[in-house]
């Protein structure tokens, strides 16, 4: 599906992750059992250096609130100009009712501000955005507080590559034109190749699941096929990344920026080759300075090379967005950030202060 918008524009932006900070060598002689060159090889192929975890007793809400209060603080941002609280995420606080609802309450919002949950994975920030731009273009919303992010795996510590991180962003309707397109895309044929089998709703079964590993996957973690993972992000990322640039009339050198979902150095190194992409157009410690991130490695990435802060815009900037995951769901989209866009450096949750 291809759309666009005229006058929704991302007016500020922050990240957080979690305090606790793991550098991966340190694992050598636990998760890897001294085998150094499996650790070479983990950190050569994924990119990855640190990772951030929460601990058992911080969730989504309290990373969003975190840098929410940043926003209310150092953004100056009104509570009361806010119509919507929107939170993309597949770790929420709660089953019922939505995290929205429960942070709607916590920020002491106005009871006139909708509130509401998106279940998308690695690309929750394209579709969120998506959702949220089309509420803003029909004027149905002014003013809307955009939260994406995730706590995967939480207490299991199963996966080396897992960080975790939110990202909170302002989104609103601007009188000015302010273009904006997007490609997105499904294929729900893709889900078994990477899904959480057990923890909800859903006892799966061999006789609709191929029994291929996610029979023995642990309660509430998440089973993924990387083979699968790997081909369908290298094909249908690129198809649909020219795809937008053909329906947006763009071409890439007029694009500052792209920005990369990072689950995994090699795949998006090859996605990057496979365009004929500038590497210096296309930021990618994001995975080394933090894991993958999932649905929060796009904003997380924005923050860091912007920061804009401490380096404000000179001039409107046009970046592209690129994201791909579980569903399998893939999208793309190109957007213009203003000069008086804010952001700044991804910040380190203080439970102390929240």
């Amino acid at each position: 599906m291809q759309c666009s918008f005229n006058n929704v524009k991302i007016s500020a932006m922050i990240s957080v992750v979690p305090d606790n900070k793991i550098n991966i060598d340190d694992e050598l002689h636990t998760r890897y059992q001294g085998n150094i060159k499996k650790l070479n090889k983990i950190k050569q192929s994924t990119g990855i250096q640190y990772r951030y975890l929460v601990d058992e007793q911080t969730s989504v809400s309290d990373l969003a609130i975190y840098a929410c209060n940043i926003l209310f603080n150092e953004y100056k941002l009104d509570k009361n100009t806010i119509d919507s609280v929107i939170v993309t995420t597949q770790t929420p606080d709660f089953f019922m009712p939505a995290t929205a609802c429960y942070i709607h309450g916590k920020l002491d919002l106005p009871q006139s501000t909708i509130a509401f949950d998106i279940n998308q994975s690695c690309v929750g920030y394209l579709y969120g955005l998506y959702v949220a731009f089309n509420m803003l273009e029909n004027q149905s919303c002014k003013k809307i507080l955009f939260i994406c992010g995730n706590t995967v795996n939480k207490g299991l510590n199963t996966n080396e590559l897992i960080g975790h991180g939110v990202s909170v962003s302002i989104l609103e309707y601007t009188e000015f034109s302010n273009k904006s397109f997007f490609e997105i895309n499904n294929d729900g044929k893709g889900m078994p190749f990477l899904f959480t089998p057990f923890g909800a709703y859903k006892t799966p079964t061999s006789d609709e699941f191929e029994e291929n590993g996610w029979e023995n996957t642990p309660i509430k973690d998440f089973f993924m096929n990387g083979l699968e993972i790997f081909n369908f992000a290298i094909s249908k990322e690129p198809e649909s990344f020219n795809s937008l640039l053909k329906f947006s009339n763009f071409n890439k050198e007029q694009l500052d920026y792209i920005f990369f979902h990072q689950a995994n150095k090699s795949i998006v190194d090859l996605i990057i080759k496979r365009l004929g992409l500038d590497s210096k157009k296309t930021p990618s410690d994001t995975m080394y300075k933090y894991g993958n991130l999932a649905s929060a490695s796009i904003p997380a990435a924005i923050c860091d090379t912007l920061n804009t802060h401490q380096n404000k815009l000179n001039h409107k900037i046009n970046i592209a967005l690129c994201g791909f995951g579980a569903g399998f769901s893939w999208a793309n989209a190109i957007i213009t950030l203003d000069e008086n866009f804010w952001c700044k450096e991804t910040q380190v949750f203080k439970k102390e202060t929240q």
